[in-house]
């Protein structure tokens, strides 16, 4: 994949690894000792140096302490015998999107009322990231509290799409659908509670899925269970991946089914049986609002697949009260 901002911002840095390439794929590379961590760290870090200050993607850098990371990260694949002993992504940046703390590093909700002191603790989703060997490369902006479908607000400034940086990049996961589509990070935190996933997954071009209720768990309930973390990726090899390291049951938690019984990758790869029943929704269900014949399209071309896998289609309506009301309700939540 490649974004049309690069020929407008041309910059190969490394002839040894493609700054596109999957987290998936990164990180085996890594344990093939292919690339360094050091090198990833490296490519990532100019390319922000490159193409953020016209996208507004970022809006914590912590460079040193990547570097530091990325070091630490290089020695032990040095020291380890087996690649297997090794976490899943050993050594893959990943960045945080700002509605979630990482300890030392300050989190202002993209709002210009938040104390900018640093952080105690990383939230549980973070300290899963790292466990699994990820590299925190930042933080990346969000509308102000993770409320709108954009960013556009005093603290963090307006993000910008890297397809075309008139436009947005949807949101409230801004940054981090601008980051991973113009290859400054591989894979990137994000979280989704009308939306915030899914949007600037349609916006940049992105593999965008919202994990389900509880699946994944936070230090807070989020609207009453329906915020999520989740991630925003290029591949569904490396959305499933990463759920396999997400997804975990939390006993303390409101909402938190039992541990999956076999990884989401291994369910990726596993035909599915036939004459399932999958309901399709293509109409907006808010009033006034209307698809666009492109993704109406888009929908279509899915669905003959799934018909030819043998497969029903049931077309199915989602009534919804007035738009007034909808707005009103999804507010007081």
């Amino acid at each position: 994949m490649r974004s049309p901002i690069d020929p407008l911002n041309p910059f190969k840095p490394f002839d040894r690894f493609d700054p596109f390439t999957s987290a998936v794929e990164l990180a085996a590379a890594i344990r093939r000792k292919e690339v360094s961590p050091v090198e990833v760290a490296d490519c990532c870090l100019e390319r922000m140096d490159q193409l953020d200050p016209r996208l507004n993607a970022f809006c914590h850098r912590a460079d040193d302490d990547v570097r530091k990371a990325a070091s630490a990260a290089a020695d032990a694949v040095a020291r380890t015998r087996s690649a297997d002993d090794l976490p899943p992504f050993h050594g893959v940046p990943l960045p945080i999107k700002e509605l979630l703390d990482v300890a030392g590093w300050p989190t202002t909700h993209g709002s210009a009322a938040a104390r900018q002191a640093p952080a105690a603790a990383s939230d549980p989703v973070v300290q899963r990231f790292v466990d699994a060997g990820f590299i925190l490369l930042g933080k990346t902006a969000t509308s102000e509290f993770g409320a709108l479908p954009f960013t556009e607000n005093e603290a963090l400034g307006i993000s910008r799409n890297p397809w075309d940086p008139d436009r947005t990049p949807g949101g409230s996961s801004s940054g981090a659908g601008a980051a991973v589509a113009a290859g400054m990070a591989p894979i990137a935190h994000a979280e989704d509670g009308g939306g915030s996933i899914r949007i600037p997954a349609s916006c940049n071009g992105l593999v965008g899925l919202k994990p389900t209720r509880g699946l994944v768990t936070n230090a807070t309930v989020s609207v009453e269970g329906l915020g999520t973390s989740g991630v925003l990726t290029r591949t569904v090899a490396d959305t499933a991946a990463a759920l396999d390291v997400l997804a975990r049951h939390d006993p303390a938690a409101w909402w938190s089914p039992p541990t999956p019984h076999r990884s989401f990758t291994t369910a990726m790869r596993t035909d599915l049986p036939t004459g399932l029943r999958i309901g399709v929704l293509t109409d907006s269900p808010i009033d006034g609002i209307h698809v666009h014949p492109a993704c109406t399209e888009a929908v279509t071309v899915t669905l003959r697949a799934l018909e030819a896998a043998g497969h029903d289609i049931v077309d199915t309506r989602l009534p919804l009260p007035p738009t007034d009301e909808l707005v009103a309700a999804f507010t007081t939540i």
